[in-house]
């Protein structure tokens, strides 16, 4: 039987934990307040510009799941007749909109005065959104982009269409809010962002070291930093602190594991089970960590950001990123950055309630495994709806993957 082991985690782990908290609080207390979705958002930095305190349903959901509260929150809104296919951070957000409980978890995430959405996202967030806009009345303000099938050969005029998208958006902000949002705010706040993107660009390099300095669970909570701190001084001032300490742990050949312990560097496609976190730590224990994965990597934090161009560097973001792209792109990355991680098995996430995830997740596996000849394991779950994950079965199939690696 292999020995659980209690492993010391990065101390930023802490700091982020206390932003977290505090970011739910300003969420209960600051005003105005908008949801925004966590794409490769460009009105996240507009929003800070405005002092506007921007709020997360996603990462709401994933708080939701951490606690074990978003199968509740499901239920509750498939009682409201929404669908078990659609997302379960949509059905975790609905559920709690019409059952939040006695005590639901961080406190809950409020009531929106704005309601801020972008086309680089889920297609069905449109109507998530339009939900919201029914149920609270609130003005809604969408930025619509192009999908860039091929990044290499985008159109010149994809640009031109993304920054007046853009400065429409502002306009409408501001006589929603009744704010001016000037442009040294605005620099300023694509300022902080490009420093944030810099830190996050390092971190995602040092994941090359063996042994590897983070695992997944750690990279997934740098996240929040880069997602909803970027525009705001706390967010560098975090991603620095991230950078620091991951820097010195790989100068001084600290990993997750020791080097003699790390056997095997895996990649994990999806996004993780919130509820089932722990899971990382059963591979730790069999040698195995996660230097990469799509999630992570491909998604956000992709757009170097220059404060002197701040429409044209929100343009750009706003047409990056793998939520934005072809299945052929992101597997063209996949392939690249797999050899460069040095990744020798993969675990994929078919995840049931994350179409724009899961779409050509099949041919990404079958064709790593053909072309760099690894193992790949799939598993049928989801990442926030707890009700679909069985224990016994996930495990068997991840002890079963182990045995074919070692």
């Amino acid at each position: 039987m292999v020995e659980k082991k209690k492993r010391e985690r990065p101390a930023f782990n802490r700091s982020i934990a206390a932003a977290i908290s505090k970011h739910y609080k300003d969420v209960q207390t600051n005003k105005p307040m908008a949801y925004l979705l966590m794409a490769s958002n460009p009105l996240v930095e507009i929003a800070y510009a405005a002092r506007i305190q921007p709020a997360f349903p996603e990462n709401y959901a994933c708080a939701c799941a951490a606690g074990h509260a978003s199968a509740g929150y499901c239920e509750t809104a498939e009682a409201y007749n929404y669908s078990p296919d659609i997302c379960s951070y949509c059905r975790n957000h609905l559920g709690y909109i019409y059952g939040p409980g006695e005590n639901p978890p961080t406190g809950g995430i409020g009531e929106p005065d704005l309601l801020l959405i972008t086309s680089s996202a889920c297609t069905h967030y449109f109507k998530w959104w339009d939900a919201l806009h029914e149920i609270y009345g609130k003005p809604l303000i969408f930025i619509n982009t192009p999908r860039v099938m091929e990044p290499q050969s985008k159109p010149d005029f994809y640009m031109d269409y993304a920054m007046r998208e853009i400065e429409q958006a502002i306009g409408e902000i501001e006589k929603a809010v009744g704010v001016k949002i000037t442009n040294d705010k605005l620099s300023e706040a694509v300022k902080l962002s490009g420093e944030v993107v810099d830190y996050w660009q390092k971190l995602l390099e040092m994941q090359k070291a063996v042994p590897c300095p983070m695992d997944y669970s750690d990279l997934s909570n740098a996240l929040f930093v880069l997602i909803v701190l970027a525009g705001t001084q706390e967010g560098v001032d975090l991603m620095r602190e991230t950078y620091n300490e991951t820097k010195q742990r790989v100068n001084e050949g600290k990993g997750i594991l020791s080097k003699d312990e790390e056997r095997h560097r895996l990649l994990w496609i999806n996004i993780p089970f919130w509820y089932k976190l722990g899971i990382f730590g059963y591979f730790e224990d069999r040698g195995c960590v996660f230097p990469l994965s799509d999630y992570t990597h491909h998604i956000w934090g992709t757009t170097r950001m220059d404060g002197s161009k701040p429409i044209e560097s929100l343009a750009r973001k706003a047409l990056e990123g793998e939520l934005n792209t072809s299945v052929d792109d992101q597997i063209d990355k996949l392939l690249k950055d797999a050899k460069e991680y040095h990744i020798d098995g993969v675990i994929a996430h078919s995840n049931r309630s994350c179409r724009v995830l899961s779409v050509g997740m099949l041919d990404a596996v079958d064709i790593i495994r053909e072309e760099l000849n690894i193992p790949a394991l799939v598993l049928d779950c989801d990442h926030t709806d707890e009700r679909v994950y069985s224990d016994a079965e996930i495990m068997n199939r991840i002890d079963a993957f182990l045995e074919m690696l070692a």
